[in-house]
């Protein structure tokens, strides 16, 4: 596993004994943000120019494989099931979707009102909602699948918001530090704040982080030289580490070791079991650490020795003999194992997404190795069972034969009298002869058969998922004409309140200038 931090350059660390591994860098200036994907594979790295790349860390050779042709980005994230999309915010307030296989964006969100350079986006826990903090100090949440921007929060006590990140095990919970030294933690789905720790900070606070180990911990720092750990479900601050350096950023890992990074290039390491004195203490970089990060642990692995080797034009198919399927829908990893050539040739190249797919976030193909691995272990299965269930049928039938003396085929009872005879006995190859024939066409027949059953079972599955998108799409439709026709309902409340008003008030004025008629009647 490696641990990376970054600042003029990226340095790769073994974060098992702590060793300088590589160093990398080709840009000027200060490196904005670097992450890991959390299937562990590879690390997005954006760039104090906005350029975003996608990297790998095999064998301790830090590679880049992909740059995302987007000058104006300011900021960027991976999916949390994977590395295939790229969420990306841009110094114009846009937020979009970069697919990294099929290089091209797939998803571009709608721009707010008064937008803003967007400084950091974040998926929640199911991938279902993405969020945009923004430098005037809204924070977007919106929706990966309708597409559309669900709420807009606000932050009462502040403007600038220095980090933002979603919960790692709660779907609606987001955490929000901001330059004042607040401390936030907001509930989206209600839009209410769960927690609000006010000047937990003298000095602006740089970064927040939750425990991987235990969800009711959350970490922050700030330039005030204090790192605070909370309870979430308690909301109080349970320990304060105290340093002599400005913090600026800080990681956490599944082993209990807390990464600090400081203004003046050091990254102090901390065991969560004793926080007095750092364990260790590495020398970076002379400018100050932007962003430290984990490499986190890899859920899943098809085999013990997965090979990170990305040079598709090298690849040689000579080297390529592990049984192990790969999936087509990676990008970056190509292991020494050749993909399994299907019966179909109609299976052998990607699926399109369908246009409808991608808009509703349902597309497929975006999964990771693992579905697409257990997906295609599911359907070796069901054809098993299909041609152990045709083997049946042919066992059924030679016992019917063995125990009746006439079969239904024709051709096993159809003798044709032989042209020679010796000794008043008929020569019996061209019987012989015949029953082969029969024999393989019924085994030809069959093979057919099952090659139309497979393909029967292909066009249904294609159907019901052409019918599930086609009640999704009217579903859809339906939904965004009844909400349209509820906005309408509630203008039209709206303006018979205004017009209830009104008549009561005409109403009381007419009832007192019959009144004061009546009083000058009785006067006169």
């Amino acid at each position: 596993m490696y641990f990376t931090s970054a600042s003029s350059r990226l340095l790769l660390y073994d974060s098992s004994t702590w060793d300088f591994k590589k160093s990398y860098g080709c840009y000027d200036g200060i490196l904005r943000d670097i992450s890991w994907s959390d299937d562990s594979k590879y690390m997005l790295q954006v760039n104090s120019k906005g350029l975003v790349e996608i990297l790998t860390a095999a064998d301790h050779d830090v590679r880049s494989l992909q740059h995302v042709p987007l000058k104006d980005s300011w900021s960027a994230c991976f999916h949390r099931d994977g590395h295939r999309s790229v969420a990306i915010g841009t110094r114009s307030g846009n937020v979009l979707i970069w697919d990294t296989k099929i290089k091209n964006i797939t998803k571009t969100f709608p721009t707010p009102a008064h937008p803003s350079p967007v400084s950091h986006v974040s998926y929640n826990l199911k991938n279902t909602h993405l969020a945009a903090s923004m430098l005037n100090g809204d924070t977007v949440i919106y929706s990966v699948i309708s597409n559309i921007p669900l709420l807009t929060m606000k932050l009462n006590l502040s403007k600038s918001i220095s980090s933002m990140k979603f919960h790692q095990e709660s779907r609606s919970l987001i955490g929000l530090a901001v330059d004042e030294g607040h401390v936030i933690l907001r509930d989206v789905s209600t839009n209410k704040d769960k927690a609000v720790f006010e000047n937990i900070h003298a000095a602006p606070v740089s970064d927040i982080a939750f425990s991987l180990i235990n969800k009711d911990v959350m970490f922050s720092t700030g330039y005030d030289k204090n790192t605070h750990i909370y309870d979430i479900r308690l909301q109080n601050v349970v320990s304060t580490v105290k340093t002599q350096y400005t913090l600026t950023t800080l990681a956490v890992n599944h082993e209990n070791n807390v990464a600090i990074g400081t203004k003046n290039g050091l990254v102090l390491i901390y065991d969560l079991r004793d926080l007095y004195n750092p364990f260790k203490v590495l020398k970076s970089n002379e400018e100050e650490i932007s962003k430290v990060a984990f490499q986190p642990l890899r859920k899943k692995q098809l085999s013990a020795d997965i090979s990170l080797r990305e040079d598709m034009d090298h690849l040689s198919p000579l080297k390529m003999t592990s049984p192990v399927r790969t999936r087509t829908s990676d990008m970056f990893l190509f292991t020494d194992s050749p993909p399994k050539i299907l019966e179909s040739p109609n299976q052998m190249g990607d699926v399109k997404a369908d246009s409808f797919l991608v808009m509703m976030g349902l597309d497929k193909s975006h999964n990771d190795l693992d579905d697409n691995v257990n997906r295609t272990v599911d359907n070796e299965r069901k054809s098993d069972k299909l041609e152990v269930r045709f083997r049946q049928l042919d066992t059924e039938k030679n016992m019917s034969k063995v125990s009746t003396p006439l079969t239904n085929r024709t051709g096993d009872n159809l003798v044709f009298p032989s042209p020679l005879i010796m000794n008043g006995v008929a020569d019996e190859n061209i019987k012989i002869d015949i029953k082969q024939t029969t024999n393989q066409i019924d085994m030809k027949s069959m093979d057919e058969l099952k090659d139309f059953v497979k393909l029967s079972l292909s066009d249904v599955a294609d159907d019901n998922r052409n019918y599930f998108l086609h009640i999704m799409m009217a579903l859809t439709k339906q939904k965004l004409y009844l909400e349209k026709q509820l906005t309408n309902m509630n203008e039209q409340m709206k303006t018979l309140v205004q017009n209830q008003n009104t008549l009561v008030e005409m109403n009381r004025r007419l009832t007192l200038e019959v009144d004061q008629l009546k009083s000058r009647q009785h006067f006169f």
